[in-house]
């Protein structure tokens, strides 16, 4: 382990996985704002920002795989509740 940085426990990478599947597009976009600042990279160890970057990248294809289903059904409401969680834009 890298010195003075933190490393995720497998509680915690499961906690982690199971957070992630429940984001709408817009928590996803933040969340890897968030864990690719370059201030949090020093904070984790290349292995686990690999790691969540790995699982956001998963649910970036399910969200997306939701969108083109929305569009292709023109349910513009579903696609909006997958961008935005259900939330009023």
């Amino acid at each position: 382990m890298a010195a003075g940085k933190a490393k995720m426990t497998q509680e915690d990478k499961t906690y982690f996985k199971n957070g992630v599947k429940t984001l709408c597009g817009t928590e996803l976009i933040l969340a890897t704002k968030v864990i690719n600042d370059p201030d949090i990279k020093k904070i984790f160890t290349q292995n686990d920002l690999d790691f969540m970057n790995k699982e956001l990248g998963r649910r970036a294809g399910a969200i997306f795989a939701g969108i083109l289903r929305g569009f292709k059904k023109k349910d513009f409401a579903e696609v909006q509740k997958i961008l935005t969680g259900g939330k009023e834009a």
